[in-house]
């Protein structure tokens, strides 16, 4: 890995989640393109080897512990992330969990479990970090969400598959409100990547490959698929473009996973 480019210069970034998977390969893309990036995530080890994955580099970040479902963490990390580097100019809510219970076997606790991550966490997180981007000045936010939230998923449980689909439905709302303040706010789909959540050892038997046979381009995503497109989101190239959702699945639409 090396420095890629600068137009993220002067930009100061979150990434939950950044411990592993997709959100640490959006952490890498950000700070190599000259980002400073506050490495968000409750597993501390592994969140500082993305921090030294990016400093090894020669890019910027640091790492900030985090639990998204509780709102005074979420609270703390963007006060301490504020007053540590004066400005809050990019948010990525990428943090999840996933289980695979049918609906018909998942319990309460499950249910509540999965919807506390993946989607109330990331409204705290929105919450949380609304007044510090707009005393920047602006800022850009992507959520990620999933392609189990267009087609039901064959994958994910209905928790985890409701939760995404709220995902979608809050980065609309947020970018509805928020646009006259000059934050932009987007959704990225993903679909099945290479990943631990992806190649998760309580998934469906022989899930993962059966998704990947629907693939035309004829292989699953690598974190890096995912992150460059996060990175023109959140790049000036991007400055007129809020409220969409953005699918990078390989040319998988609206079927399986």
């Amino acid at each position: 890995m090396a420095l890629e480019s600068q137009r993220l210069a002067g930009q100061v970034a979150i990434v939950t989640g950044a411990a592993s998977g997709l959100d640490r390969g959006i952490a890498l893309k950000l700070a190599l393109n000259g980002a400073v990036v506050a490495c968000a995530d409750i597993n501390d080890e592994e969140n500082q080897k993305t921090v030294d994955m990016i400093t090894a580099a020669g890019g910027q970040a640091f790492p900030v512990h985090v639990d998204i479902s509780n709102s005074q963490s979420v609270k703390a990390m963007m006060k301490y992330v504020y007053e540590k580097m004066g400005k809050i100019t990019i948010l990525v809510n990428g943090a999840a969990i996933i289980k695979f219970s049918p609906i018909e076997e998942c319990s309460d606790e499950e249910w509540e479990q999965v919807i506390k991550v993946d989607l109330t966490g990331y409204f705290y997180c929105l919450r949380e970090v609304y007044p510090y981007m707009k005393a920047s000045g602006g800022g850009r936010i992507v959520q990620i969400s999933s392609s189990s939230a267009k087609s039901g998923s064959s994958f994910g449980g209905p928790h985890y598959t409701a939760a995404k689909g709220g995902v979608i439905s809050l980065t609309k709302y947020a970018a509805r409100r928020w646009a006259k303040d000059n934050i932009l706010v987007n959704t990225i789909c993903p679909g099945i990547a290479d990943t631990p959540l992806g190649r998760h050892p309580e998934a469906p038997k022989g899930a993962f490959e059966e998704m990947k046979k629907n693939i035309p381009l004829g292989r699953v995503a690598e974190p890096e698929d995912i992150a460059g497109g996060v990175l023109f989101l959140v790049s000036d190239e991007a400055r007129y473009i809020t409220g969409i959702t953005l699918d990078i699945n390989g040319g998988r639409y609206i079927y399986g996973n």
